[in-house]
């Protein structure tokens, strides 16, 4: 049994009931609680799907949200066991249904994808990548696409285990993977990513909301294998040999600041995209080196991209740090 505890004491539980962690924090806090209570997790992720039956109130509600639907989908088809009544869950297929329309009606743009206003701060903390977009109209949508198509592939699972109209959700599926695969994919540089973020910044640039789409399987394994020899191309590597993919961003060298960061949330996300494919090696060496980082300066939300803290921080521990730490001994089953 995963215990809920740290490596500096956090007690995800207490997370749970605390007044001031965000719905992101006690989602994740959730879903790491779940070796030690599935019927707690399921409790809890229940609570954030109903209170989200509103218009999301901005796009972090979007994202717990989508973690929301992902793993209570996920849970239950994965862990029939867990103590949770079949009139509950269909219940909570219903609204997670209910919540799908809304969104796909009420965020897809004309090229049918989600348009986001704002990155959660957990994403977008001290990244370069936010001086080239507010250029444009909008941030980069990648990664709120990828938890929405993620999301309604584990609610078309769950629903068709428990006999739910799920075919509109499958030709809806089908239609945001295929829009996404055409806007995003780029075959030059091997990874999904806007043609305009390559000419609006002088410098060379990797950014890993690029590779993020291996989590909820949009590649086909031959765009995914292009994505793994673009993330171990040897001009990602500086730093004394540092790995890039650990970092969410990277400027290239020759600049007086750190550069990064590196976001344990989204190297979790990675490890889990990289397995789906099965990139193994590289999957664990993410775990592995990310783990390295939170034993050597702790639940930081981000690192710099040569294996240190973060310049300027408060040193406030991270709630969503901790939680990875512990989702990443139970990643093979996300």
């Amino acid at each position: 049994m995963q215990p809920l505890t740290t490596t500096i004491d956090i007690d995800l539980k207490e997370v749970l009931s605390s007044g001031t962690a965000t719905p992101l924090q006690q989602v994740l806090a959730a879903v790491a609680s779940a070796d030690d209570s599935y019927e707690e997790t399921l409790k809890v992720l229940r609570q954030m799907l109903e209170a989200g039956t509103a218009a999301p109130k901005n796009d972090e509600s979007l994202v717990a949200l989508f973690f929301s639907m992902i793993n209570f989908c996920r849970i239950i088809t994965g862990h029939p066991t867990a103590s949770i009544s079949s009139e509950d869950t269909v219940e909570t297929l219903l609204l997670c249904l209910k919540q799908y329309n809304h969104i796909f009606d009420h965020y897809t743009s004309d090229d049918g994808l989600l348009q986001v206003q704002s990155w959660p701060p957990v994403f977008a903390a001290e990244d370069p990548l936010l001086r080239i977009t507010e250029q444009e109209n909008g941030l980069p949508d990648l990664l709120t696409n990828t938890l929405f198509i993620r999301a309604t592939a584990e609610l078309i699972k769950a629903g068709g285990v428990h006999k739910l109209n799920i075919a509109p959700l499958i030709e809806g599926n089908e239609l945001m993977i295929y829009c996404f695969n055409e806007k995003y994919w780029n075959e030059n540089t091997g990874n999904y990513q806007r043609d305009s973020w390559l000419t609006a910044f002088p410098d060379r640039f990797f950014h890993l909301s690029g590779l993020l789409p291996l989590y909820a399987k949009i590649p086909t394994q031959e765009k995914a294998e292009a994505m793994l020899q673009h993330l171990l191309h040897p001009r990602y590597l500086e730093n004394d040999g540092k790995p890039a993919y650990l970092c969410a961003s990277w400027i290239q060298s020759g600049q007086s600041d750190p550069t990064g960061p590196v976001s344990p949330l989204l190297n979790w996300l990675l490890a889990i995209g990289l397995r789906n494919y099965d990139f193994v090696v590289t999957a664990d060496q993410v775990k592995s080196e990310t783990l390295d980082l939170i034993c050597k300066h702790g639940h930081c939300a981000i690192f710099t991209n040569s294996g240190d803290r973060w310049p300027n921080k408060s040193g406030e521990t991270s709630i969503e740090t901790a939680a990875v730490e512990v989702l990443f001994s139970q990643y093979l089953r996300h």
